[in-house]
C-alpha cells in the first residue's frame, strides 16, 4: 500500500511537472506569435507611412505653392490606409505622414515620419569650379583653378586666389541640388543629342555653344548632352563639349580617364572620378557637380568658366523637390 501511494504521488508530481512545461510552452508560443504579429503590423504600417511621404513629394512636385493640405489613401498591397499633411515654413515644406493598420478610425497600429523638403538651386551654385555634396580628393598633380565647395573634407590643394569651402553644413542637409532630368532631357531631344527611344546619346565635339551669345540671346544656349547611364569618358585625347548631365531613374557615376577632356561641364547625381591626363591638357574646361564624392588622381585640370556657367543658368532649368532630413516620431513596435 504504501509503495503503490508513492507512485501515485510520484505520478503526480511529474504530470503537474509536464503541465508547468506545457504551460510554459503556451506562453512562450502565446508571446512569439502576439509579437510577431505586433512587428508585421508595425511593418505594415511603415510602408504606408511612407506611401503617404511619396504621395506628398508627387503632390509638391506637380504644385509647390498649390498643394493640397490633406491627402489620404490606402494601398492594394496592405491592408491599411495611409494619411499626410502638408505645411509651409518660409521656402520649405514640412509633409507629416503616417500610416494606420487596420484602418484610421479603427488604429491598431500607427507610424508617423515627418520630412522637410525643399525645391530650390542655392545661391553661388553656378559659381564654383567644384560643387561635391561628398569630399573631394585633389591628387598632388592635379591642378584646379577656382571655387570648390565641398559637403566633406577637402584634400590637396586649389591654385592660389580660390575659395575653399569644407565640411558645408547646406550641403550635409541638402546634398546636390536636383536638377530636373525631365527638363533637361527634354532640351537635349529637342537639340538631337539624346535619342529617347534607343537611349543612346551623341556628343557634341565642335563647340560648347548650341547657340553662341549674342544681342538677342546674351548668355548663349549650351549643347545640353543627356546621359542615361554612366558617363565614361577615357583614352585617344576625347574631347566633348557641352552641358553633360548624367541621369536617369537613378544615380549614375562620371568616369573621366587617360587623355580625355570635357569642353563645357559635368553634372552628376553620383561619384566622379578623374584619373590620368598626362601633358597640359584641360581636362575640363567649365566646371563639375557631383552629388557623391569627387576625385582626382593622375595629372588632371579643371579651370573654371564664367561664361559657361551663365549659359547653363540662362537655361532656367528648375530644381525638382527633394527631402533634406527626415524622422519618425511613433513606432509602437
Amino acid at each position: 500500500m504504501n509503495k503503490r501511494g508513492a507512485a501515485l504521488i510520484i505520478c503526480y508530481m511529474v504530470i503537474a511537472a509536464l503541465i508547468l512545461l506545457a504551460s510554459a510552452f503556451l506562453t512562450r508560443s502565446i508571446s512569439e506569435r502576439s509579437v510577431t504579429g505586433k512587428y508585421f503590423d508595425s511593418t505594415q504600417a511603415f510602408w504606408l507611412a511612407e506611401a503617404g511621404l511619396n504621395k506628398a513629394i508627387f503632390e509638391l512636385r506637380t504644385s509647390y505653392d498649390g498643394y493640397p493640405t490633406s491627402i489620404s489613401g490606402s494601398l492594394s498591397s496592405v491592408q491599411g490606409e495611409y494619411s499626410a499633411t502638408i505645411t509651409s515654413d518660409a521656402n520649405d515644406r514640412i509633409v507629416t505622414a503616417s500610416g494606420f493598420i487596420p484602418s484610421a478610425s479603427a488604429v491598431k497600429t500607427k507610424r508617423v515620419i515627418v520630412a522637410t523638403m525643399i525645391k530650390r538651386t542655392p545661391t553661388g551654385f553656378y559659381d564654383n569650379a567644384i560643387y561635391s555634396a561628398g569630399g573631394v580628393s585633389i591628387g598632388s598633380d592635379c591642378e584646379v583653378n577656382g571655387d570648390v565647395i565641398s559637403g566633406g573634407t577637402v584634400t590637396g590643394n586649389v591654385e592660389e586666389g580660390y575659395d575653399i569651402t569644407q565640411n558645408d553644413t547646406t550641403l550635409h542637409n541638402n546634398g546636390l541640388p536636383l536638377l530636373s532630368f525631365d527638363q533637361l532631357q527634354q532640351k537635349s531631344i529637342d537639340q538631337g543629342w539624346y535619342n529617347p527611344i534607343t537611349h543612346a546619346t551623341t556628343y557634341p565635339i565642335d563647340s560648347f555653344w548650341y547657340e553662341a551669345p549674342s544681342e538677342s540671346n546674351p548668355t548663349g544656349t549650351p549643347n545640353v548632352v543627356f546621359v542615361n547611364g554612366d558617363f565614361t569618358l577615357v583614352g585617344g585625347q576625347q574631347v566633348v563639349k557641352g552641358f553633360i548631365v548624367v541621369g536617369g531613374n537613378t544615380v549614375y557615376d562620371a568616369e573621366i580617364g587617360g587623355n580625355a577632356s570635357i569642353d563645357g561641364c559635368l553634372y552628376t547625381r553620383g561619384n566622379i572620378w578623374m584619373h590620368g591626363g598626362g601633358g597640359n591638357i584641360i581636362n575640363v574646361n567649365g566646371g563639375i557637380w557631383a552629388g557623391g564624392t569627387t576625385t582626382m588622381t593622375g595629372n588632371e585640370q579643371i579651370d573654371f568658366n564664367q561664361d559657361y556657367m551663365d549659359a547653363i543658368e540662362g537655361l532656367g532649368i528648375n530644381a525638382d523637390v527633394q527631402v533634406i532630413s527626415w524622422r519618425e516620431t511613433q513606432n509602437t513596435y
